[in-house]
């Protein structure tokens, strides 16, 4: 039974819901631009890049600006020679639809203009050629009798005595934890919820937290939390081993940005702002650790127009 303890955790809903095989609030028919003049449609950044982020979900974004999505954003900013400025709302069930299709009446505006990132799933709007691509990812500590790991599947061979007494955290419904499952680990699994309504929990506890203090063994997470927590606590050690497609399951996938439907001029601006600052938007990505893989054939293909 996949319950040995449950938490109410928070999803990415345009990012890491998808990831996690839950496609949360993506589904809701679009009808194009229902509001807002021509000119905003066309340029929306004139006067200030708008983004829509979460307050409270490090490493991709806070209130503080100090996410990496935060840094590309402000880079996005500068090469437009515009401030930034954001609408929060935690990314939960329905934040496309509460962020990029928001209407602001009294300001005669939508609430925000680019989401920084989303999965290939986003159909609330329209997306960007994918920028980076990254995997899912275990962290345990080292020096707590798991050292010598560098795959998965020397955490699979590991001796039956061992590996039953371990205690692997999971996001229900991800592809890591039916590799758990698949694995023969099912009753080592320590199960947390892939989304709840909750702002103040981030899914990033079960490594920052959970794992350092020792009430799991093993985090099965997102590559790019497990990587920027990693770098941020040296002093816990913390080992990340990325998954690859040769450890069974799909495990990495693409990361776009997204604009709203009807917005093409503005979506092909944004992608002229990625290929331009690629090198710097990789750069930003790095230091904060999180794992890339590289870019497949198909996420060079444009998305197929869907504005009707």
């Amino acid at each position: 039974m996949i319950t040995t303890t449950q938490r109410s955790q928070r999803s990415r809903a345009g990012l890491y819901g998808v990831l996690a095989g839950v496609a949360l609030g993506l589904t809701i028919p679009l009808t194009g631009l229902a509001q807002g003049d021509g000119d905003a449609a066309e340029n929306p950044a004139a006067e200030t890049l708008r983004v829509c982020a979460d307050p409270s979900n490090m490493p991709f974004s806070d209130d503080k600006r100090e996410g990496f999505e935060n840094k590309i954003a402000a880079l996005l900013g500068d090469k437009l020679g515009v401030p930034v400025d954001y609408y929060w709302y935690p990314e939960q069930m329905g934040f496309g639809r509460n962020t990029l299709k928001r209407w602001l009446g009294d300001e005669n505006r939508y609430a925000c203009d680019l989401i920084i990132s989303v999965g290939s799933g986003f159909e609330v709007g329209k997306t960007t050629l994918p920028y980076y691509r990254s995997t899912y990812a275990f962290a345990y500590l080292e020096g707590h009798g798991l050292d010598g790991i560098e795959t998965p599947d020397d955490l699979a061979n590991l001796p039956e005595d061992k590996r039953s007494k371990l205690r692997i955290g999971v996001f229900t419904g991800s592809p890591v934890g039916d590799w758990v499952i698949n694995h023969g680990m099912i009753g080592q699994i320590v199960s947390y919820r892939a989304q709840s309504g909750g702002f103040d929990v981030d899914p990033a506890d079960m490594v920052a937290k959970d794992l350092v203090n020792g009430d799991i063994d093993i985090a099965m997470v997102w590559g790019p939390i497990a990587g920027y927590y990693a770098e941020k606590d040296p002093n816990a050690k913390i080992k990340v081993v990325p998954f690859s497609p040769d450890d069974g399951n799909n495990f990495d996938f693409p990361v776009s940005m997204a604009v709203r439907y009807g917005n093409d001029a503005w979506l092909n601006k944004v992608q002229s702002l990625i290929d331009q600052n690629h090198e710097q938007i990789i750069s930003i990505l790095k230091e904060y650790g999180v794992p890339l893989v590289p870019l497949r054939d198909e996420d060079r293909k444009p998305q197929e127009d869907d504005d009707d």
